[in-house]
């Protein structure tokens, strides 16, 4: 992101800030620039994101809790049930009665695999995509392994805001950085790439009853290994 665009997104976060409790209560549990992400997030229209594990948006609070657990740098109880508490807020943007905010997940298979806070959290989180993925503003569908890889290679998670016309604010892409920095991308023809990316996803993915149906008979799977 230029630094003209990232003064932009962090002005925009600190007036959320000024008027939020809920934006102001993260502190200095995620980085500047996730902080960021969530300021963004809560002023989009539109979310378009792919990922290869259930995305903060979808998670409940005990595969939320498995997930933060396992990073060797959360070990204090009460830090990981902040970091839950947060994530757990994050999602009422899907759920608010003015403007939900309208998003499509295009989840990787893989997902539905990777065991993570054991067999019981993993049917639960399913049977909760699967249950979410019937709402109005939310499109689930599910990239299966048969698709191979888009383009030819893996290309990591991503998530592309828009926002409403009204806010004069151009679209962005952000890419968790994991282990190295967060990424934000604004000029017009890499996001454009990014859409790009994002339709051959959706073009091979399942739609969305088969996804419902895959994750129902995943979670029941799991059901029976406990």
């Amino acid at each position: 992101m230029t630094d003209h665009g990232q003064a932009k997104a962090a002005i925009g976060l600190a007036d959320q800030a000024a008027t939020r409790p809920d934006i102001t209560q993260i502190g200095g549990l995620f980085s500047n620039a996730f902080n960021m992400y969530i300021g963004m997030e809560r002023s989009a229209r539109t979310l378009v994101t792919y990922q290869e594990q259930v995305p903060g948006l979808l998670q409940t609070a005990d595969y939320a809790r498995a997930t933060f657990a396992a990073f060797p740098g959360f070990k204090e109880p009460e830090d990981i049930d902040r970091r839950v508490d947060i994530r757990l807020g994050r999602q009422a943007i899907l759920t608010r009665k003015l403007s939900p905010l309208k998003a499509e997940v295009l989840l990787h298979e893989s997902a539905l695999h990777r065991v993570v806070g054991g067999p019981s959290v993993m049917a639960v989180q399913l049977r909760h995509l699967a249950d979410f993925g019937t709402r109005p503003n939310i499109t689930l569908r599910v990239h299966p392994y048969s698709a191979g890889m888009t383009w030819g290679f893996l290309h990591g998670h991503f998530a592309i805001l828009e926002f409403a016309p009204a806010d004069k604010e151009p679209p962005v892409v952000y890419v968790e950085g994991r282990l190295a920095s967060d990424l934000y991308v604004e000029r017009p023809e890499e996001v454009r790439r990014y859409h790009e990316v994002a339709a051959d996803i959706r073009r091979t993915a399942l739609d969305e009853t088969t996804t419902r149906d895959l994750l129902r008979r995943a979670a029941r799977e799991f059901e029976n290994a406990r």
